[in-house]
């Protein structure tokens, strides 16, 4: 659970957390056990980074599940309540098409992602907000998870994802941050 606490840290701090000292918060992070994942560098984000930031790594993220009733806005956390500082939280939007949504820390800027279910895993494209450049990222779903509903009602089957925990609907600052990726992803 550490593990996947510190690299879903890594995916905000490619741009976020980064531009606001990203040692100390990187620090932070790993001394209270707040990010993790499944193969996550031992060095802070940034130190000897490959040239290539593309990378594709799978990580076990969140206890929640994508509501059966199907498409529409959701908000995970990794903590119970939302807006709780140090806590990454992803809000979405999904569809039949796929989902689009953002991954972000309170206080503090936001990555737009979009992807699909594929497989045992969410498999999305995460578009840097400050850089716009782009990088494969996958959260596996946790293994009891029905990966897709052969329904002709379009309705999305339950998801369980490891270590977040379903919240009500999104906020308003939520519901923004989903319009904004909305129209990057449509312009990507």
């Amino acid at each position: 659970m550490m593990v996947t606490k510190i690299f879903f840290a890594q995916v905000i701090q490619r741009s976020t957390l980064t531009r606001f000292a990203a040692a100390a918060a990187w620090g932070i992070a790993v001394s209270m056990g707040l990010m993790g994942a499944t193969q996550a560098r031992s060095e802070a984000p940034g130190a000897n980074a490959p040239e290539n930031p593309v990378a594709e790594t799978t990580v076990a993220i969140a206890q929640a599940t994508f509501p059966s009733h199907g498409p529409g806005q959701y908000l995970y956390g990794q903590a119970p309540e939302p807006e709780q500082v140090g806590y990454g939280y992803v809000v979405l939007d999904s569809s039949a098409d796929g989902i689009y949504g953002a991954l972000y820390f309170p206080s503090s800027s936001f990555d737009c992602f979009h992807g699909q279910v594929q497989g045992n895993e969410l498999a999305m494209t995460v578009i840097d907000s400050y850089s716009q450049e782009s990088y494969a990222y996958s959260m596996a779903l946790a293994s009891d998870t029905a990966v897709a509903s052969s329904n002709s009602n379009d309705s999305l089957e339950p998801l369980s994802l490891k270590d977040f925990y379903q919240l009500d609907g999104p906020n308003e600052n939520d519901l923004r941050m989903l319009a904004i990726c909305r129209g990057v992803i449509a312009s990507d």
